[in-house]
């Protein structure tokens, strides 16, 4: 059967995982009684799935800090959409993230790495930011969440730009 973590990234990707009624049935049997000094024979154990909803969520990166944070203002359900996508993203690569509007200074100084949506983020971010600081965490830099959902090799490039800092962070454990 298949271990905690499995289950909880097919969870995230909406796939339910259900354990024949056997294999819960036996799981659930009281072990057999020894009798007469003669020991009681092995009972199959039967792996029981646990609930991939309820379970725990994948290990972060760091406990004290969050790897990436997303930084956007979506104002329609098709940019929400589309920033939830990476963020479910980031997810299963078992990376922590957090969305904001607008984040506060002791966030950037914290954070792994940092993806920006649209030109006005960008520019506010930067000037907030420690030119040391920038060099040493990842950047993406990115169009509104509205013109990526329109437009396929922006998000193309974004995705390819996700998995660069998903290994950056990933050597950096």
């Amino acid at each position: 059967m298949l271990d905690e973590s499995s289950l909880a990234r097919l969870a995230e990707m909406g796939i339910d995982v259900y354990v024949p009624l056997a294999q819960e049935r036996a799981a659930a049997r009281p072990a057999p009684v020894e009798m007469a000094g003669i020991p009681a024979p092995p009972v199959p154990q039967a792996s029981v799935a646990v609930d991939p909803v309820h379970s725990a969520p994948p290990s972060p990166i760091s406990a004290s800090s969050v790897a990436v944070v997303l930084i956007a203002q979506s104002e329609t359900p098709k940019q929400d959409a589309m920033l939830d996508d990476v963020e479910r993203a980031l997810r299963f690569a078992r990376v922590e993230c957090r969305r904001s509007a607008d984040a506060d200074e002791s966030v950037l100084l914290e954070a792994g790495a940092l993806v920006l949506f649209g030109e006005r983020q960008v520019r506010s971010i930067g000037a907030r930011l420690p030119a040391q600081r920038q060099r040493e965490i990842g950047w993406i830099a990115t169009g509104e969440p509205g013109v990526l959902a329109g437009d396929a090799q922006a998000r193309r490039a974004l995705w390819s730009e996700l998995r660069r800092v998903v290994r950056l962070l990933g050597s950096a454990r």
